[in-house]
């Protein structure tokens, strides 16, 4: 399934809910929880990635980058 179709399932179900206040509030809270889920879920995984290199630092095996490379990338 596409993300047009579930973006599209997503709010055809929400709109069946729509007039019920407590539903809709039910539903905000349950995709809040997600999107919460999603963020940590990331923040581990970069975390994972910087001890590991934190790791190879000392073996020699990590590979450096000039500064400027690094800043541009914000």
């Amino acid at each position: 399934m596409s993300t047009k179709s579930i973006n599209a399932e997503l709010f055809r179900q929400l709109s069946y809910i729509a007039d019920d206040e407590n539903c809709m509030k039910k539903a905000l809270d349950y995709i809040r929880k997600l999107a919460i889920q999603k963020e940590k879920a990331e923040f581990v995984s970069t975390l994972n990635e910087v001890c590991e290199q934190i790791k190879q630092a000392p073996t020699g095996q990590l590979q450096g980058r000039p500064l400027e490379e690094v800043l541009n990338e914000l």
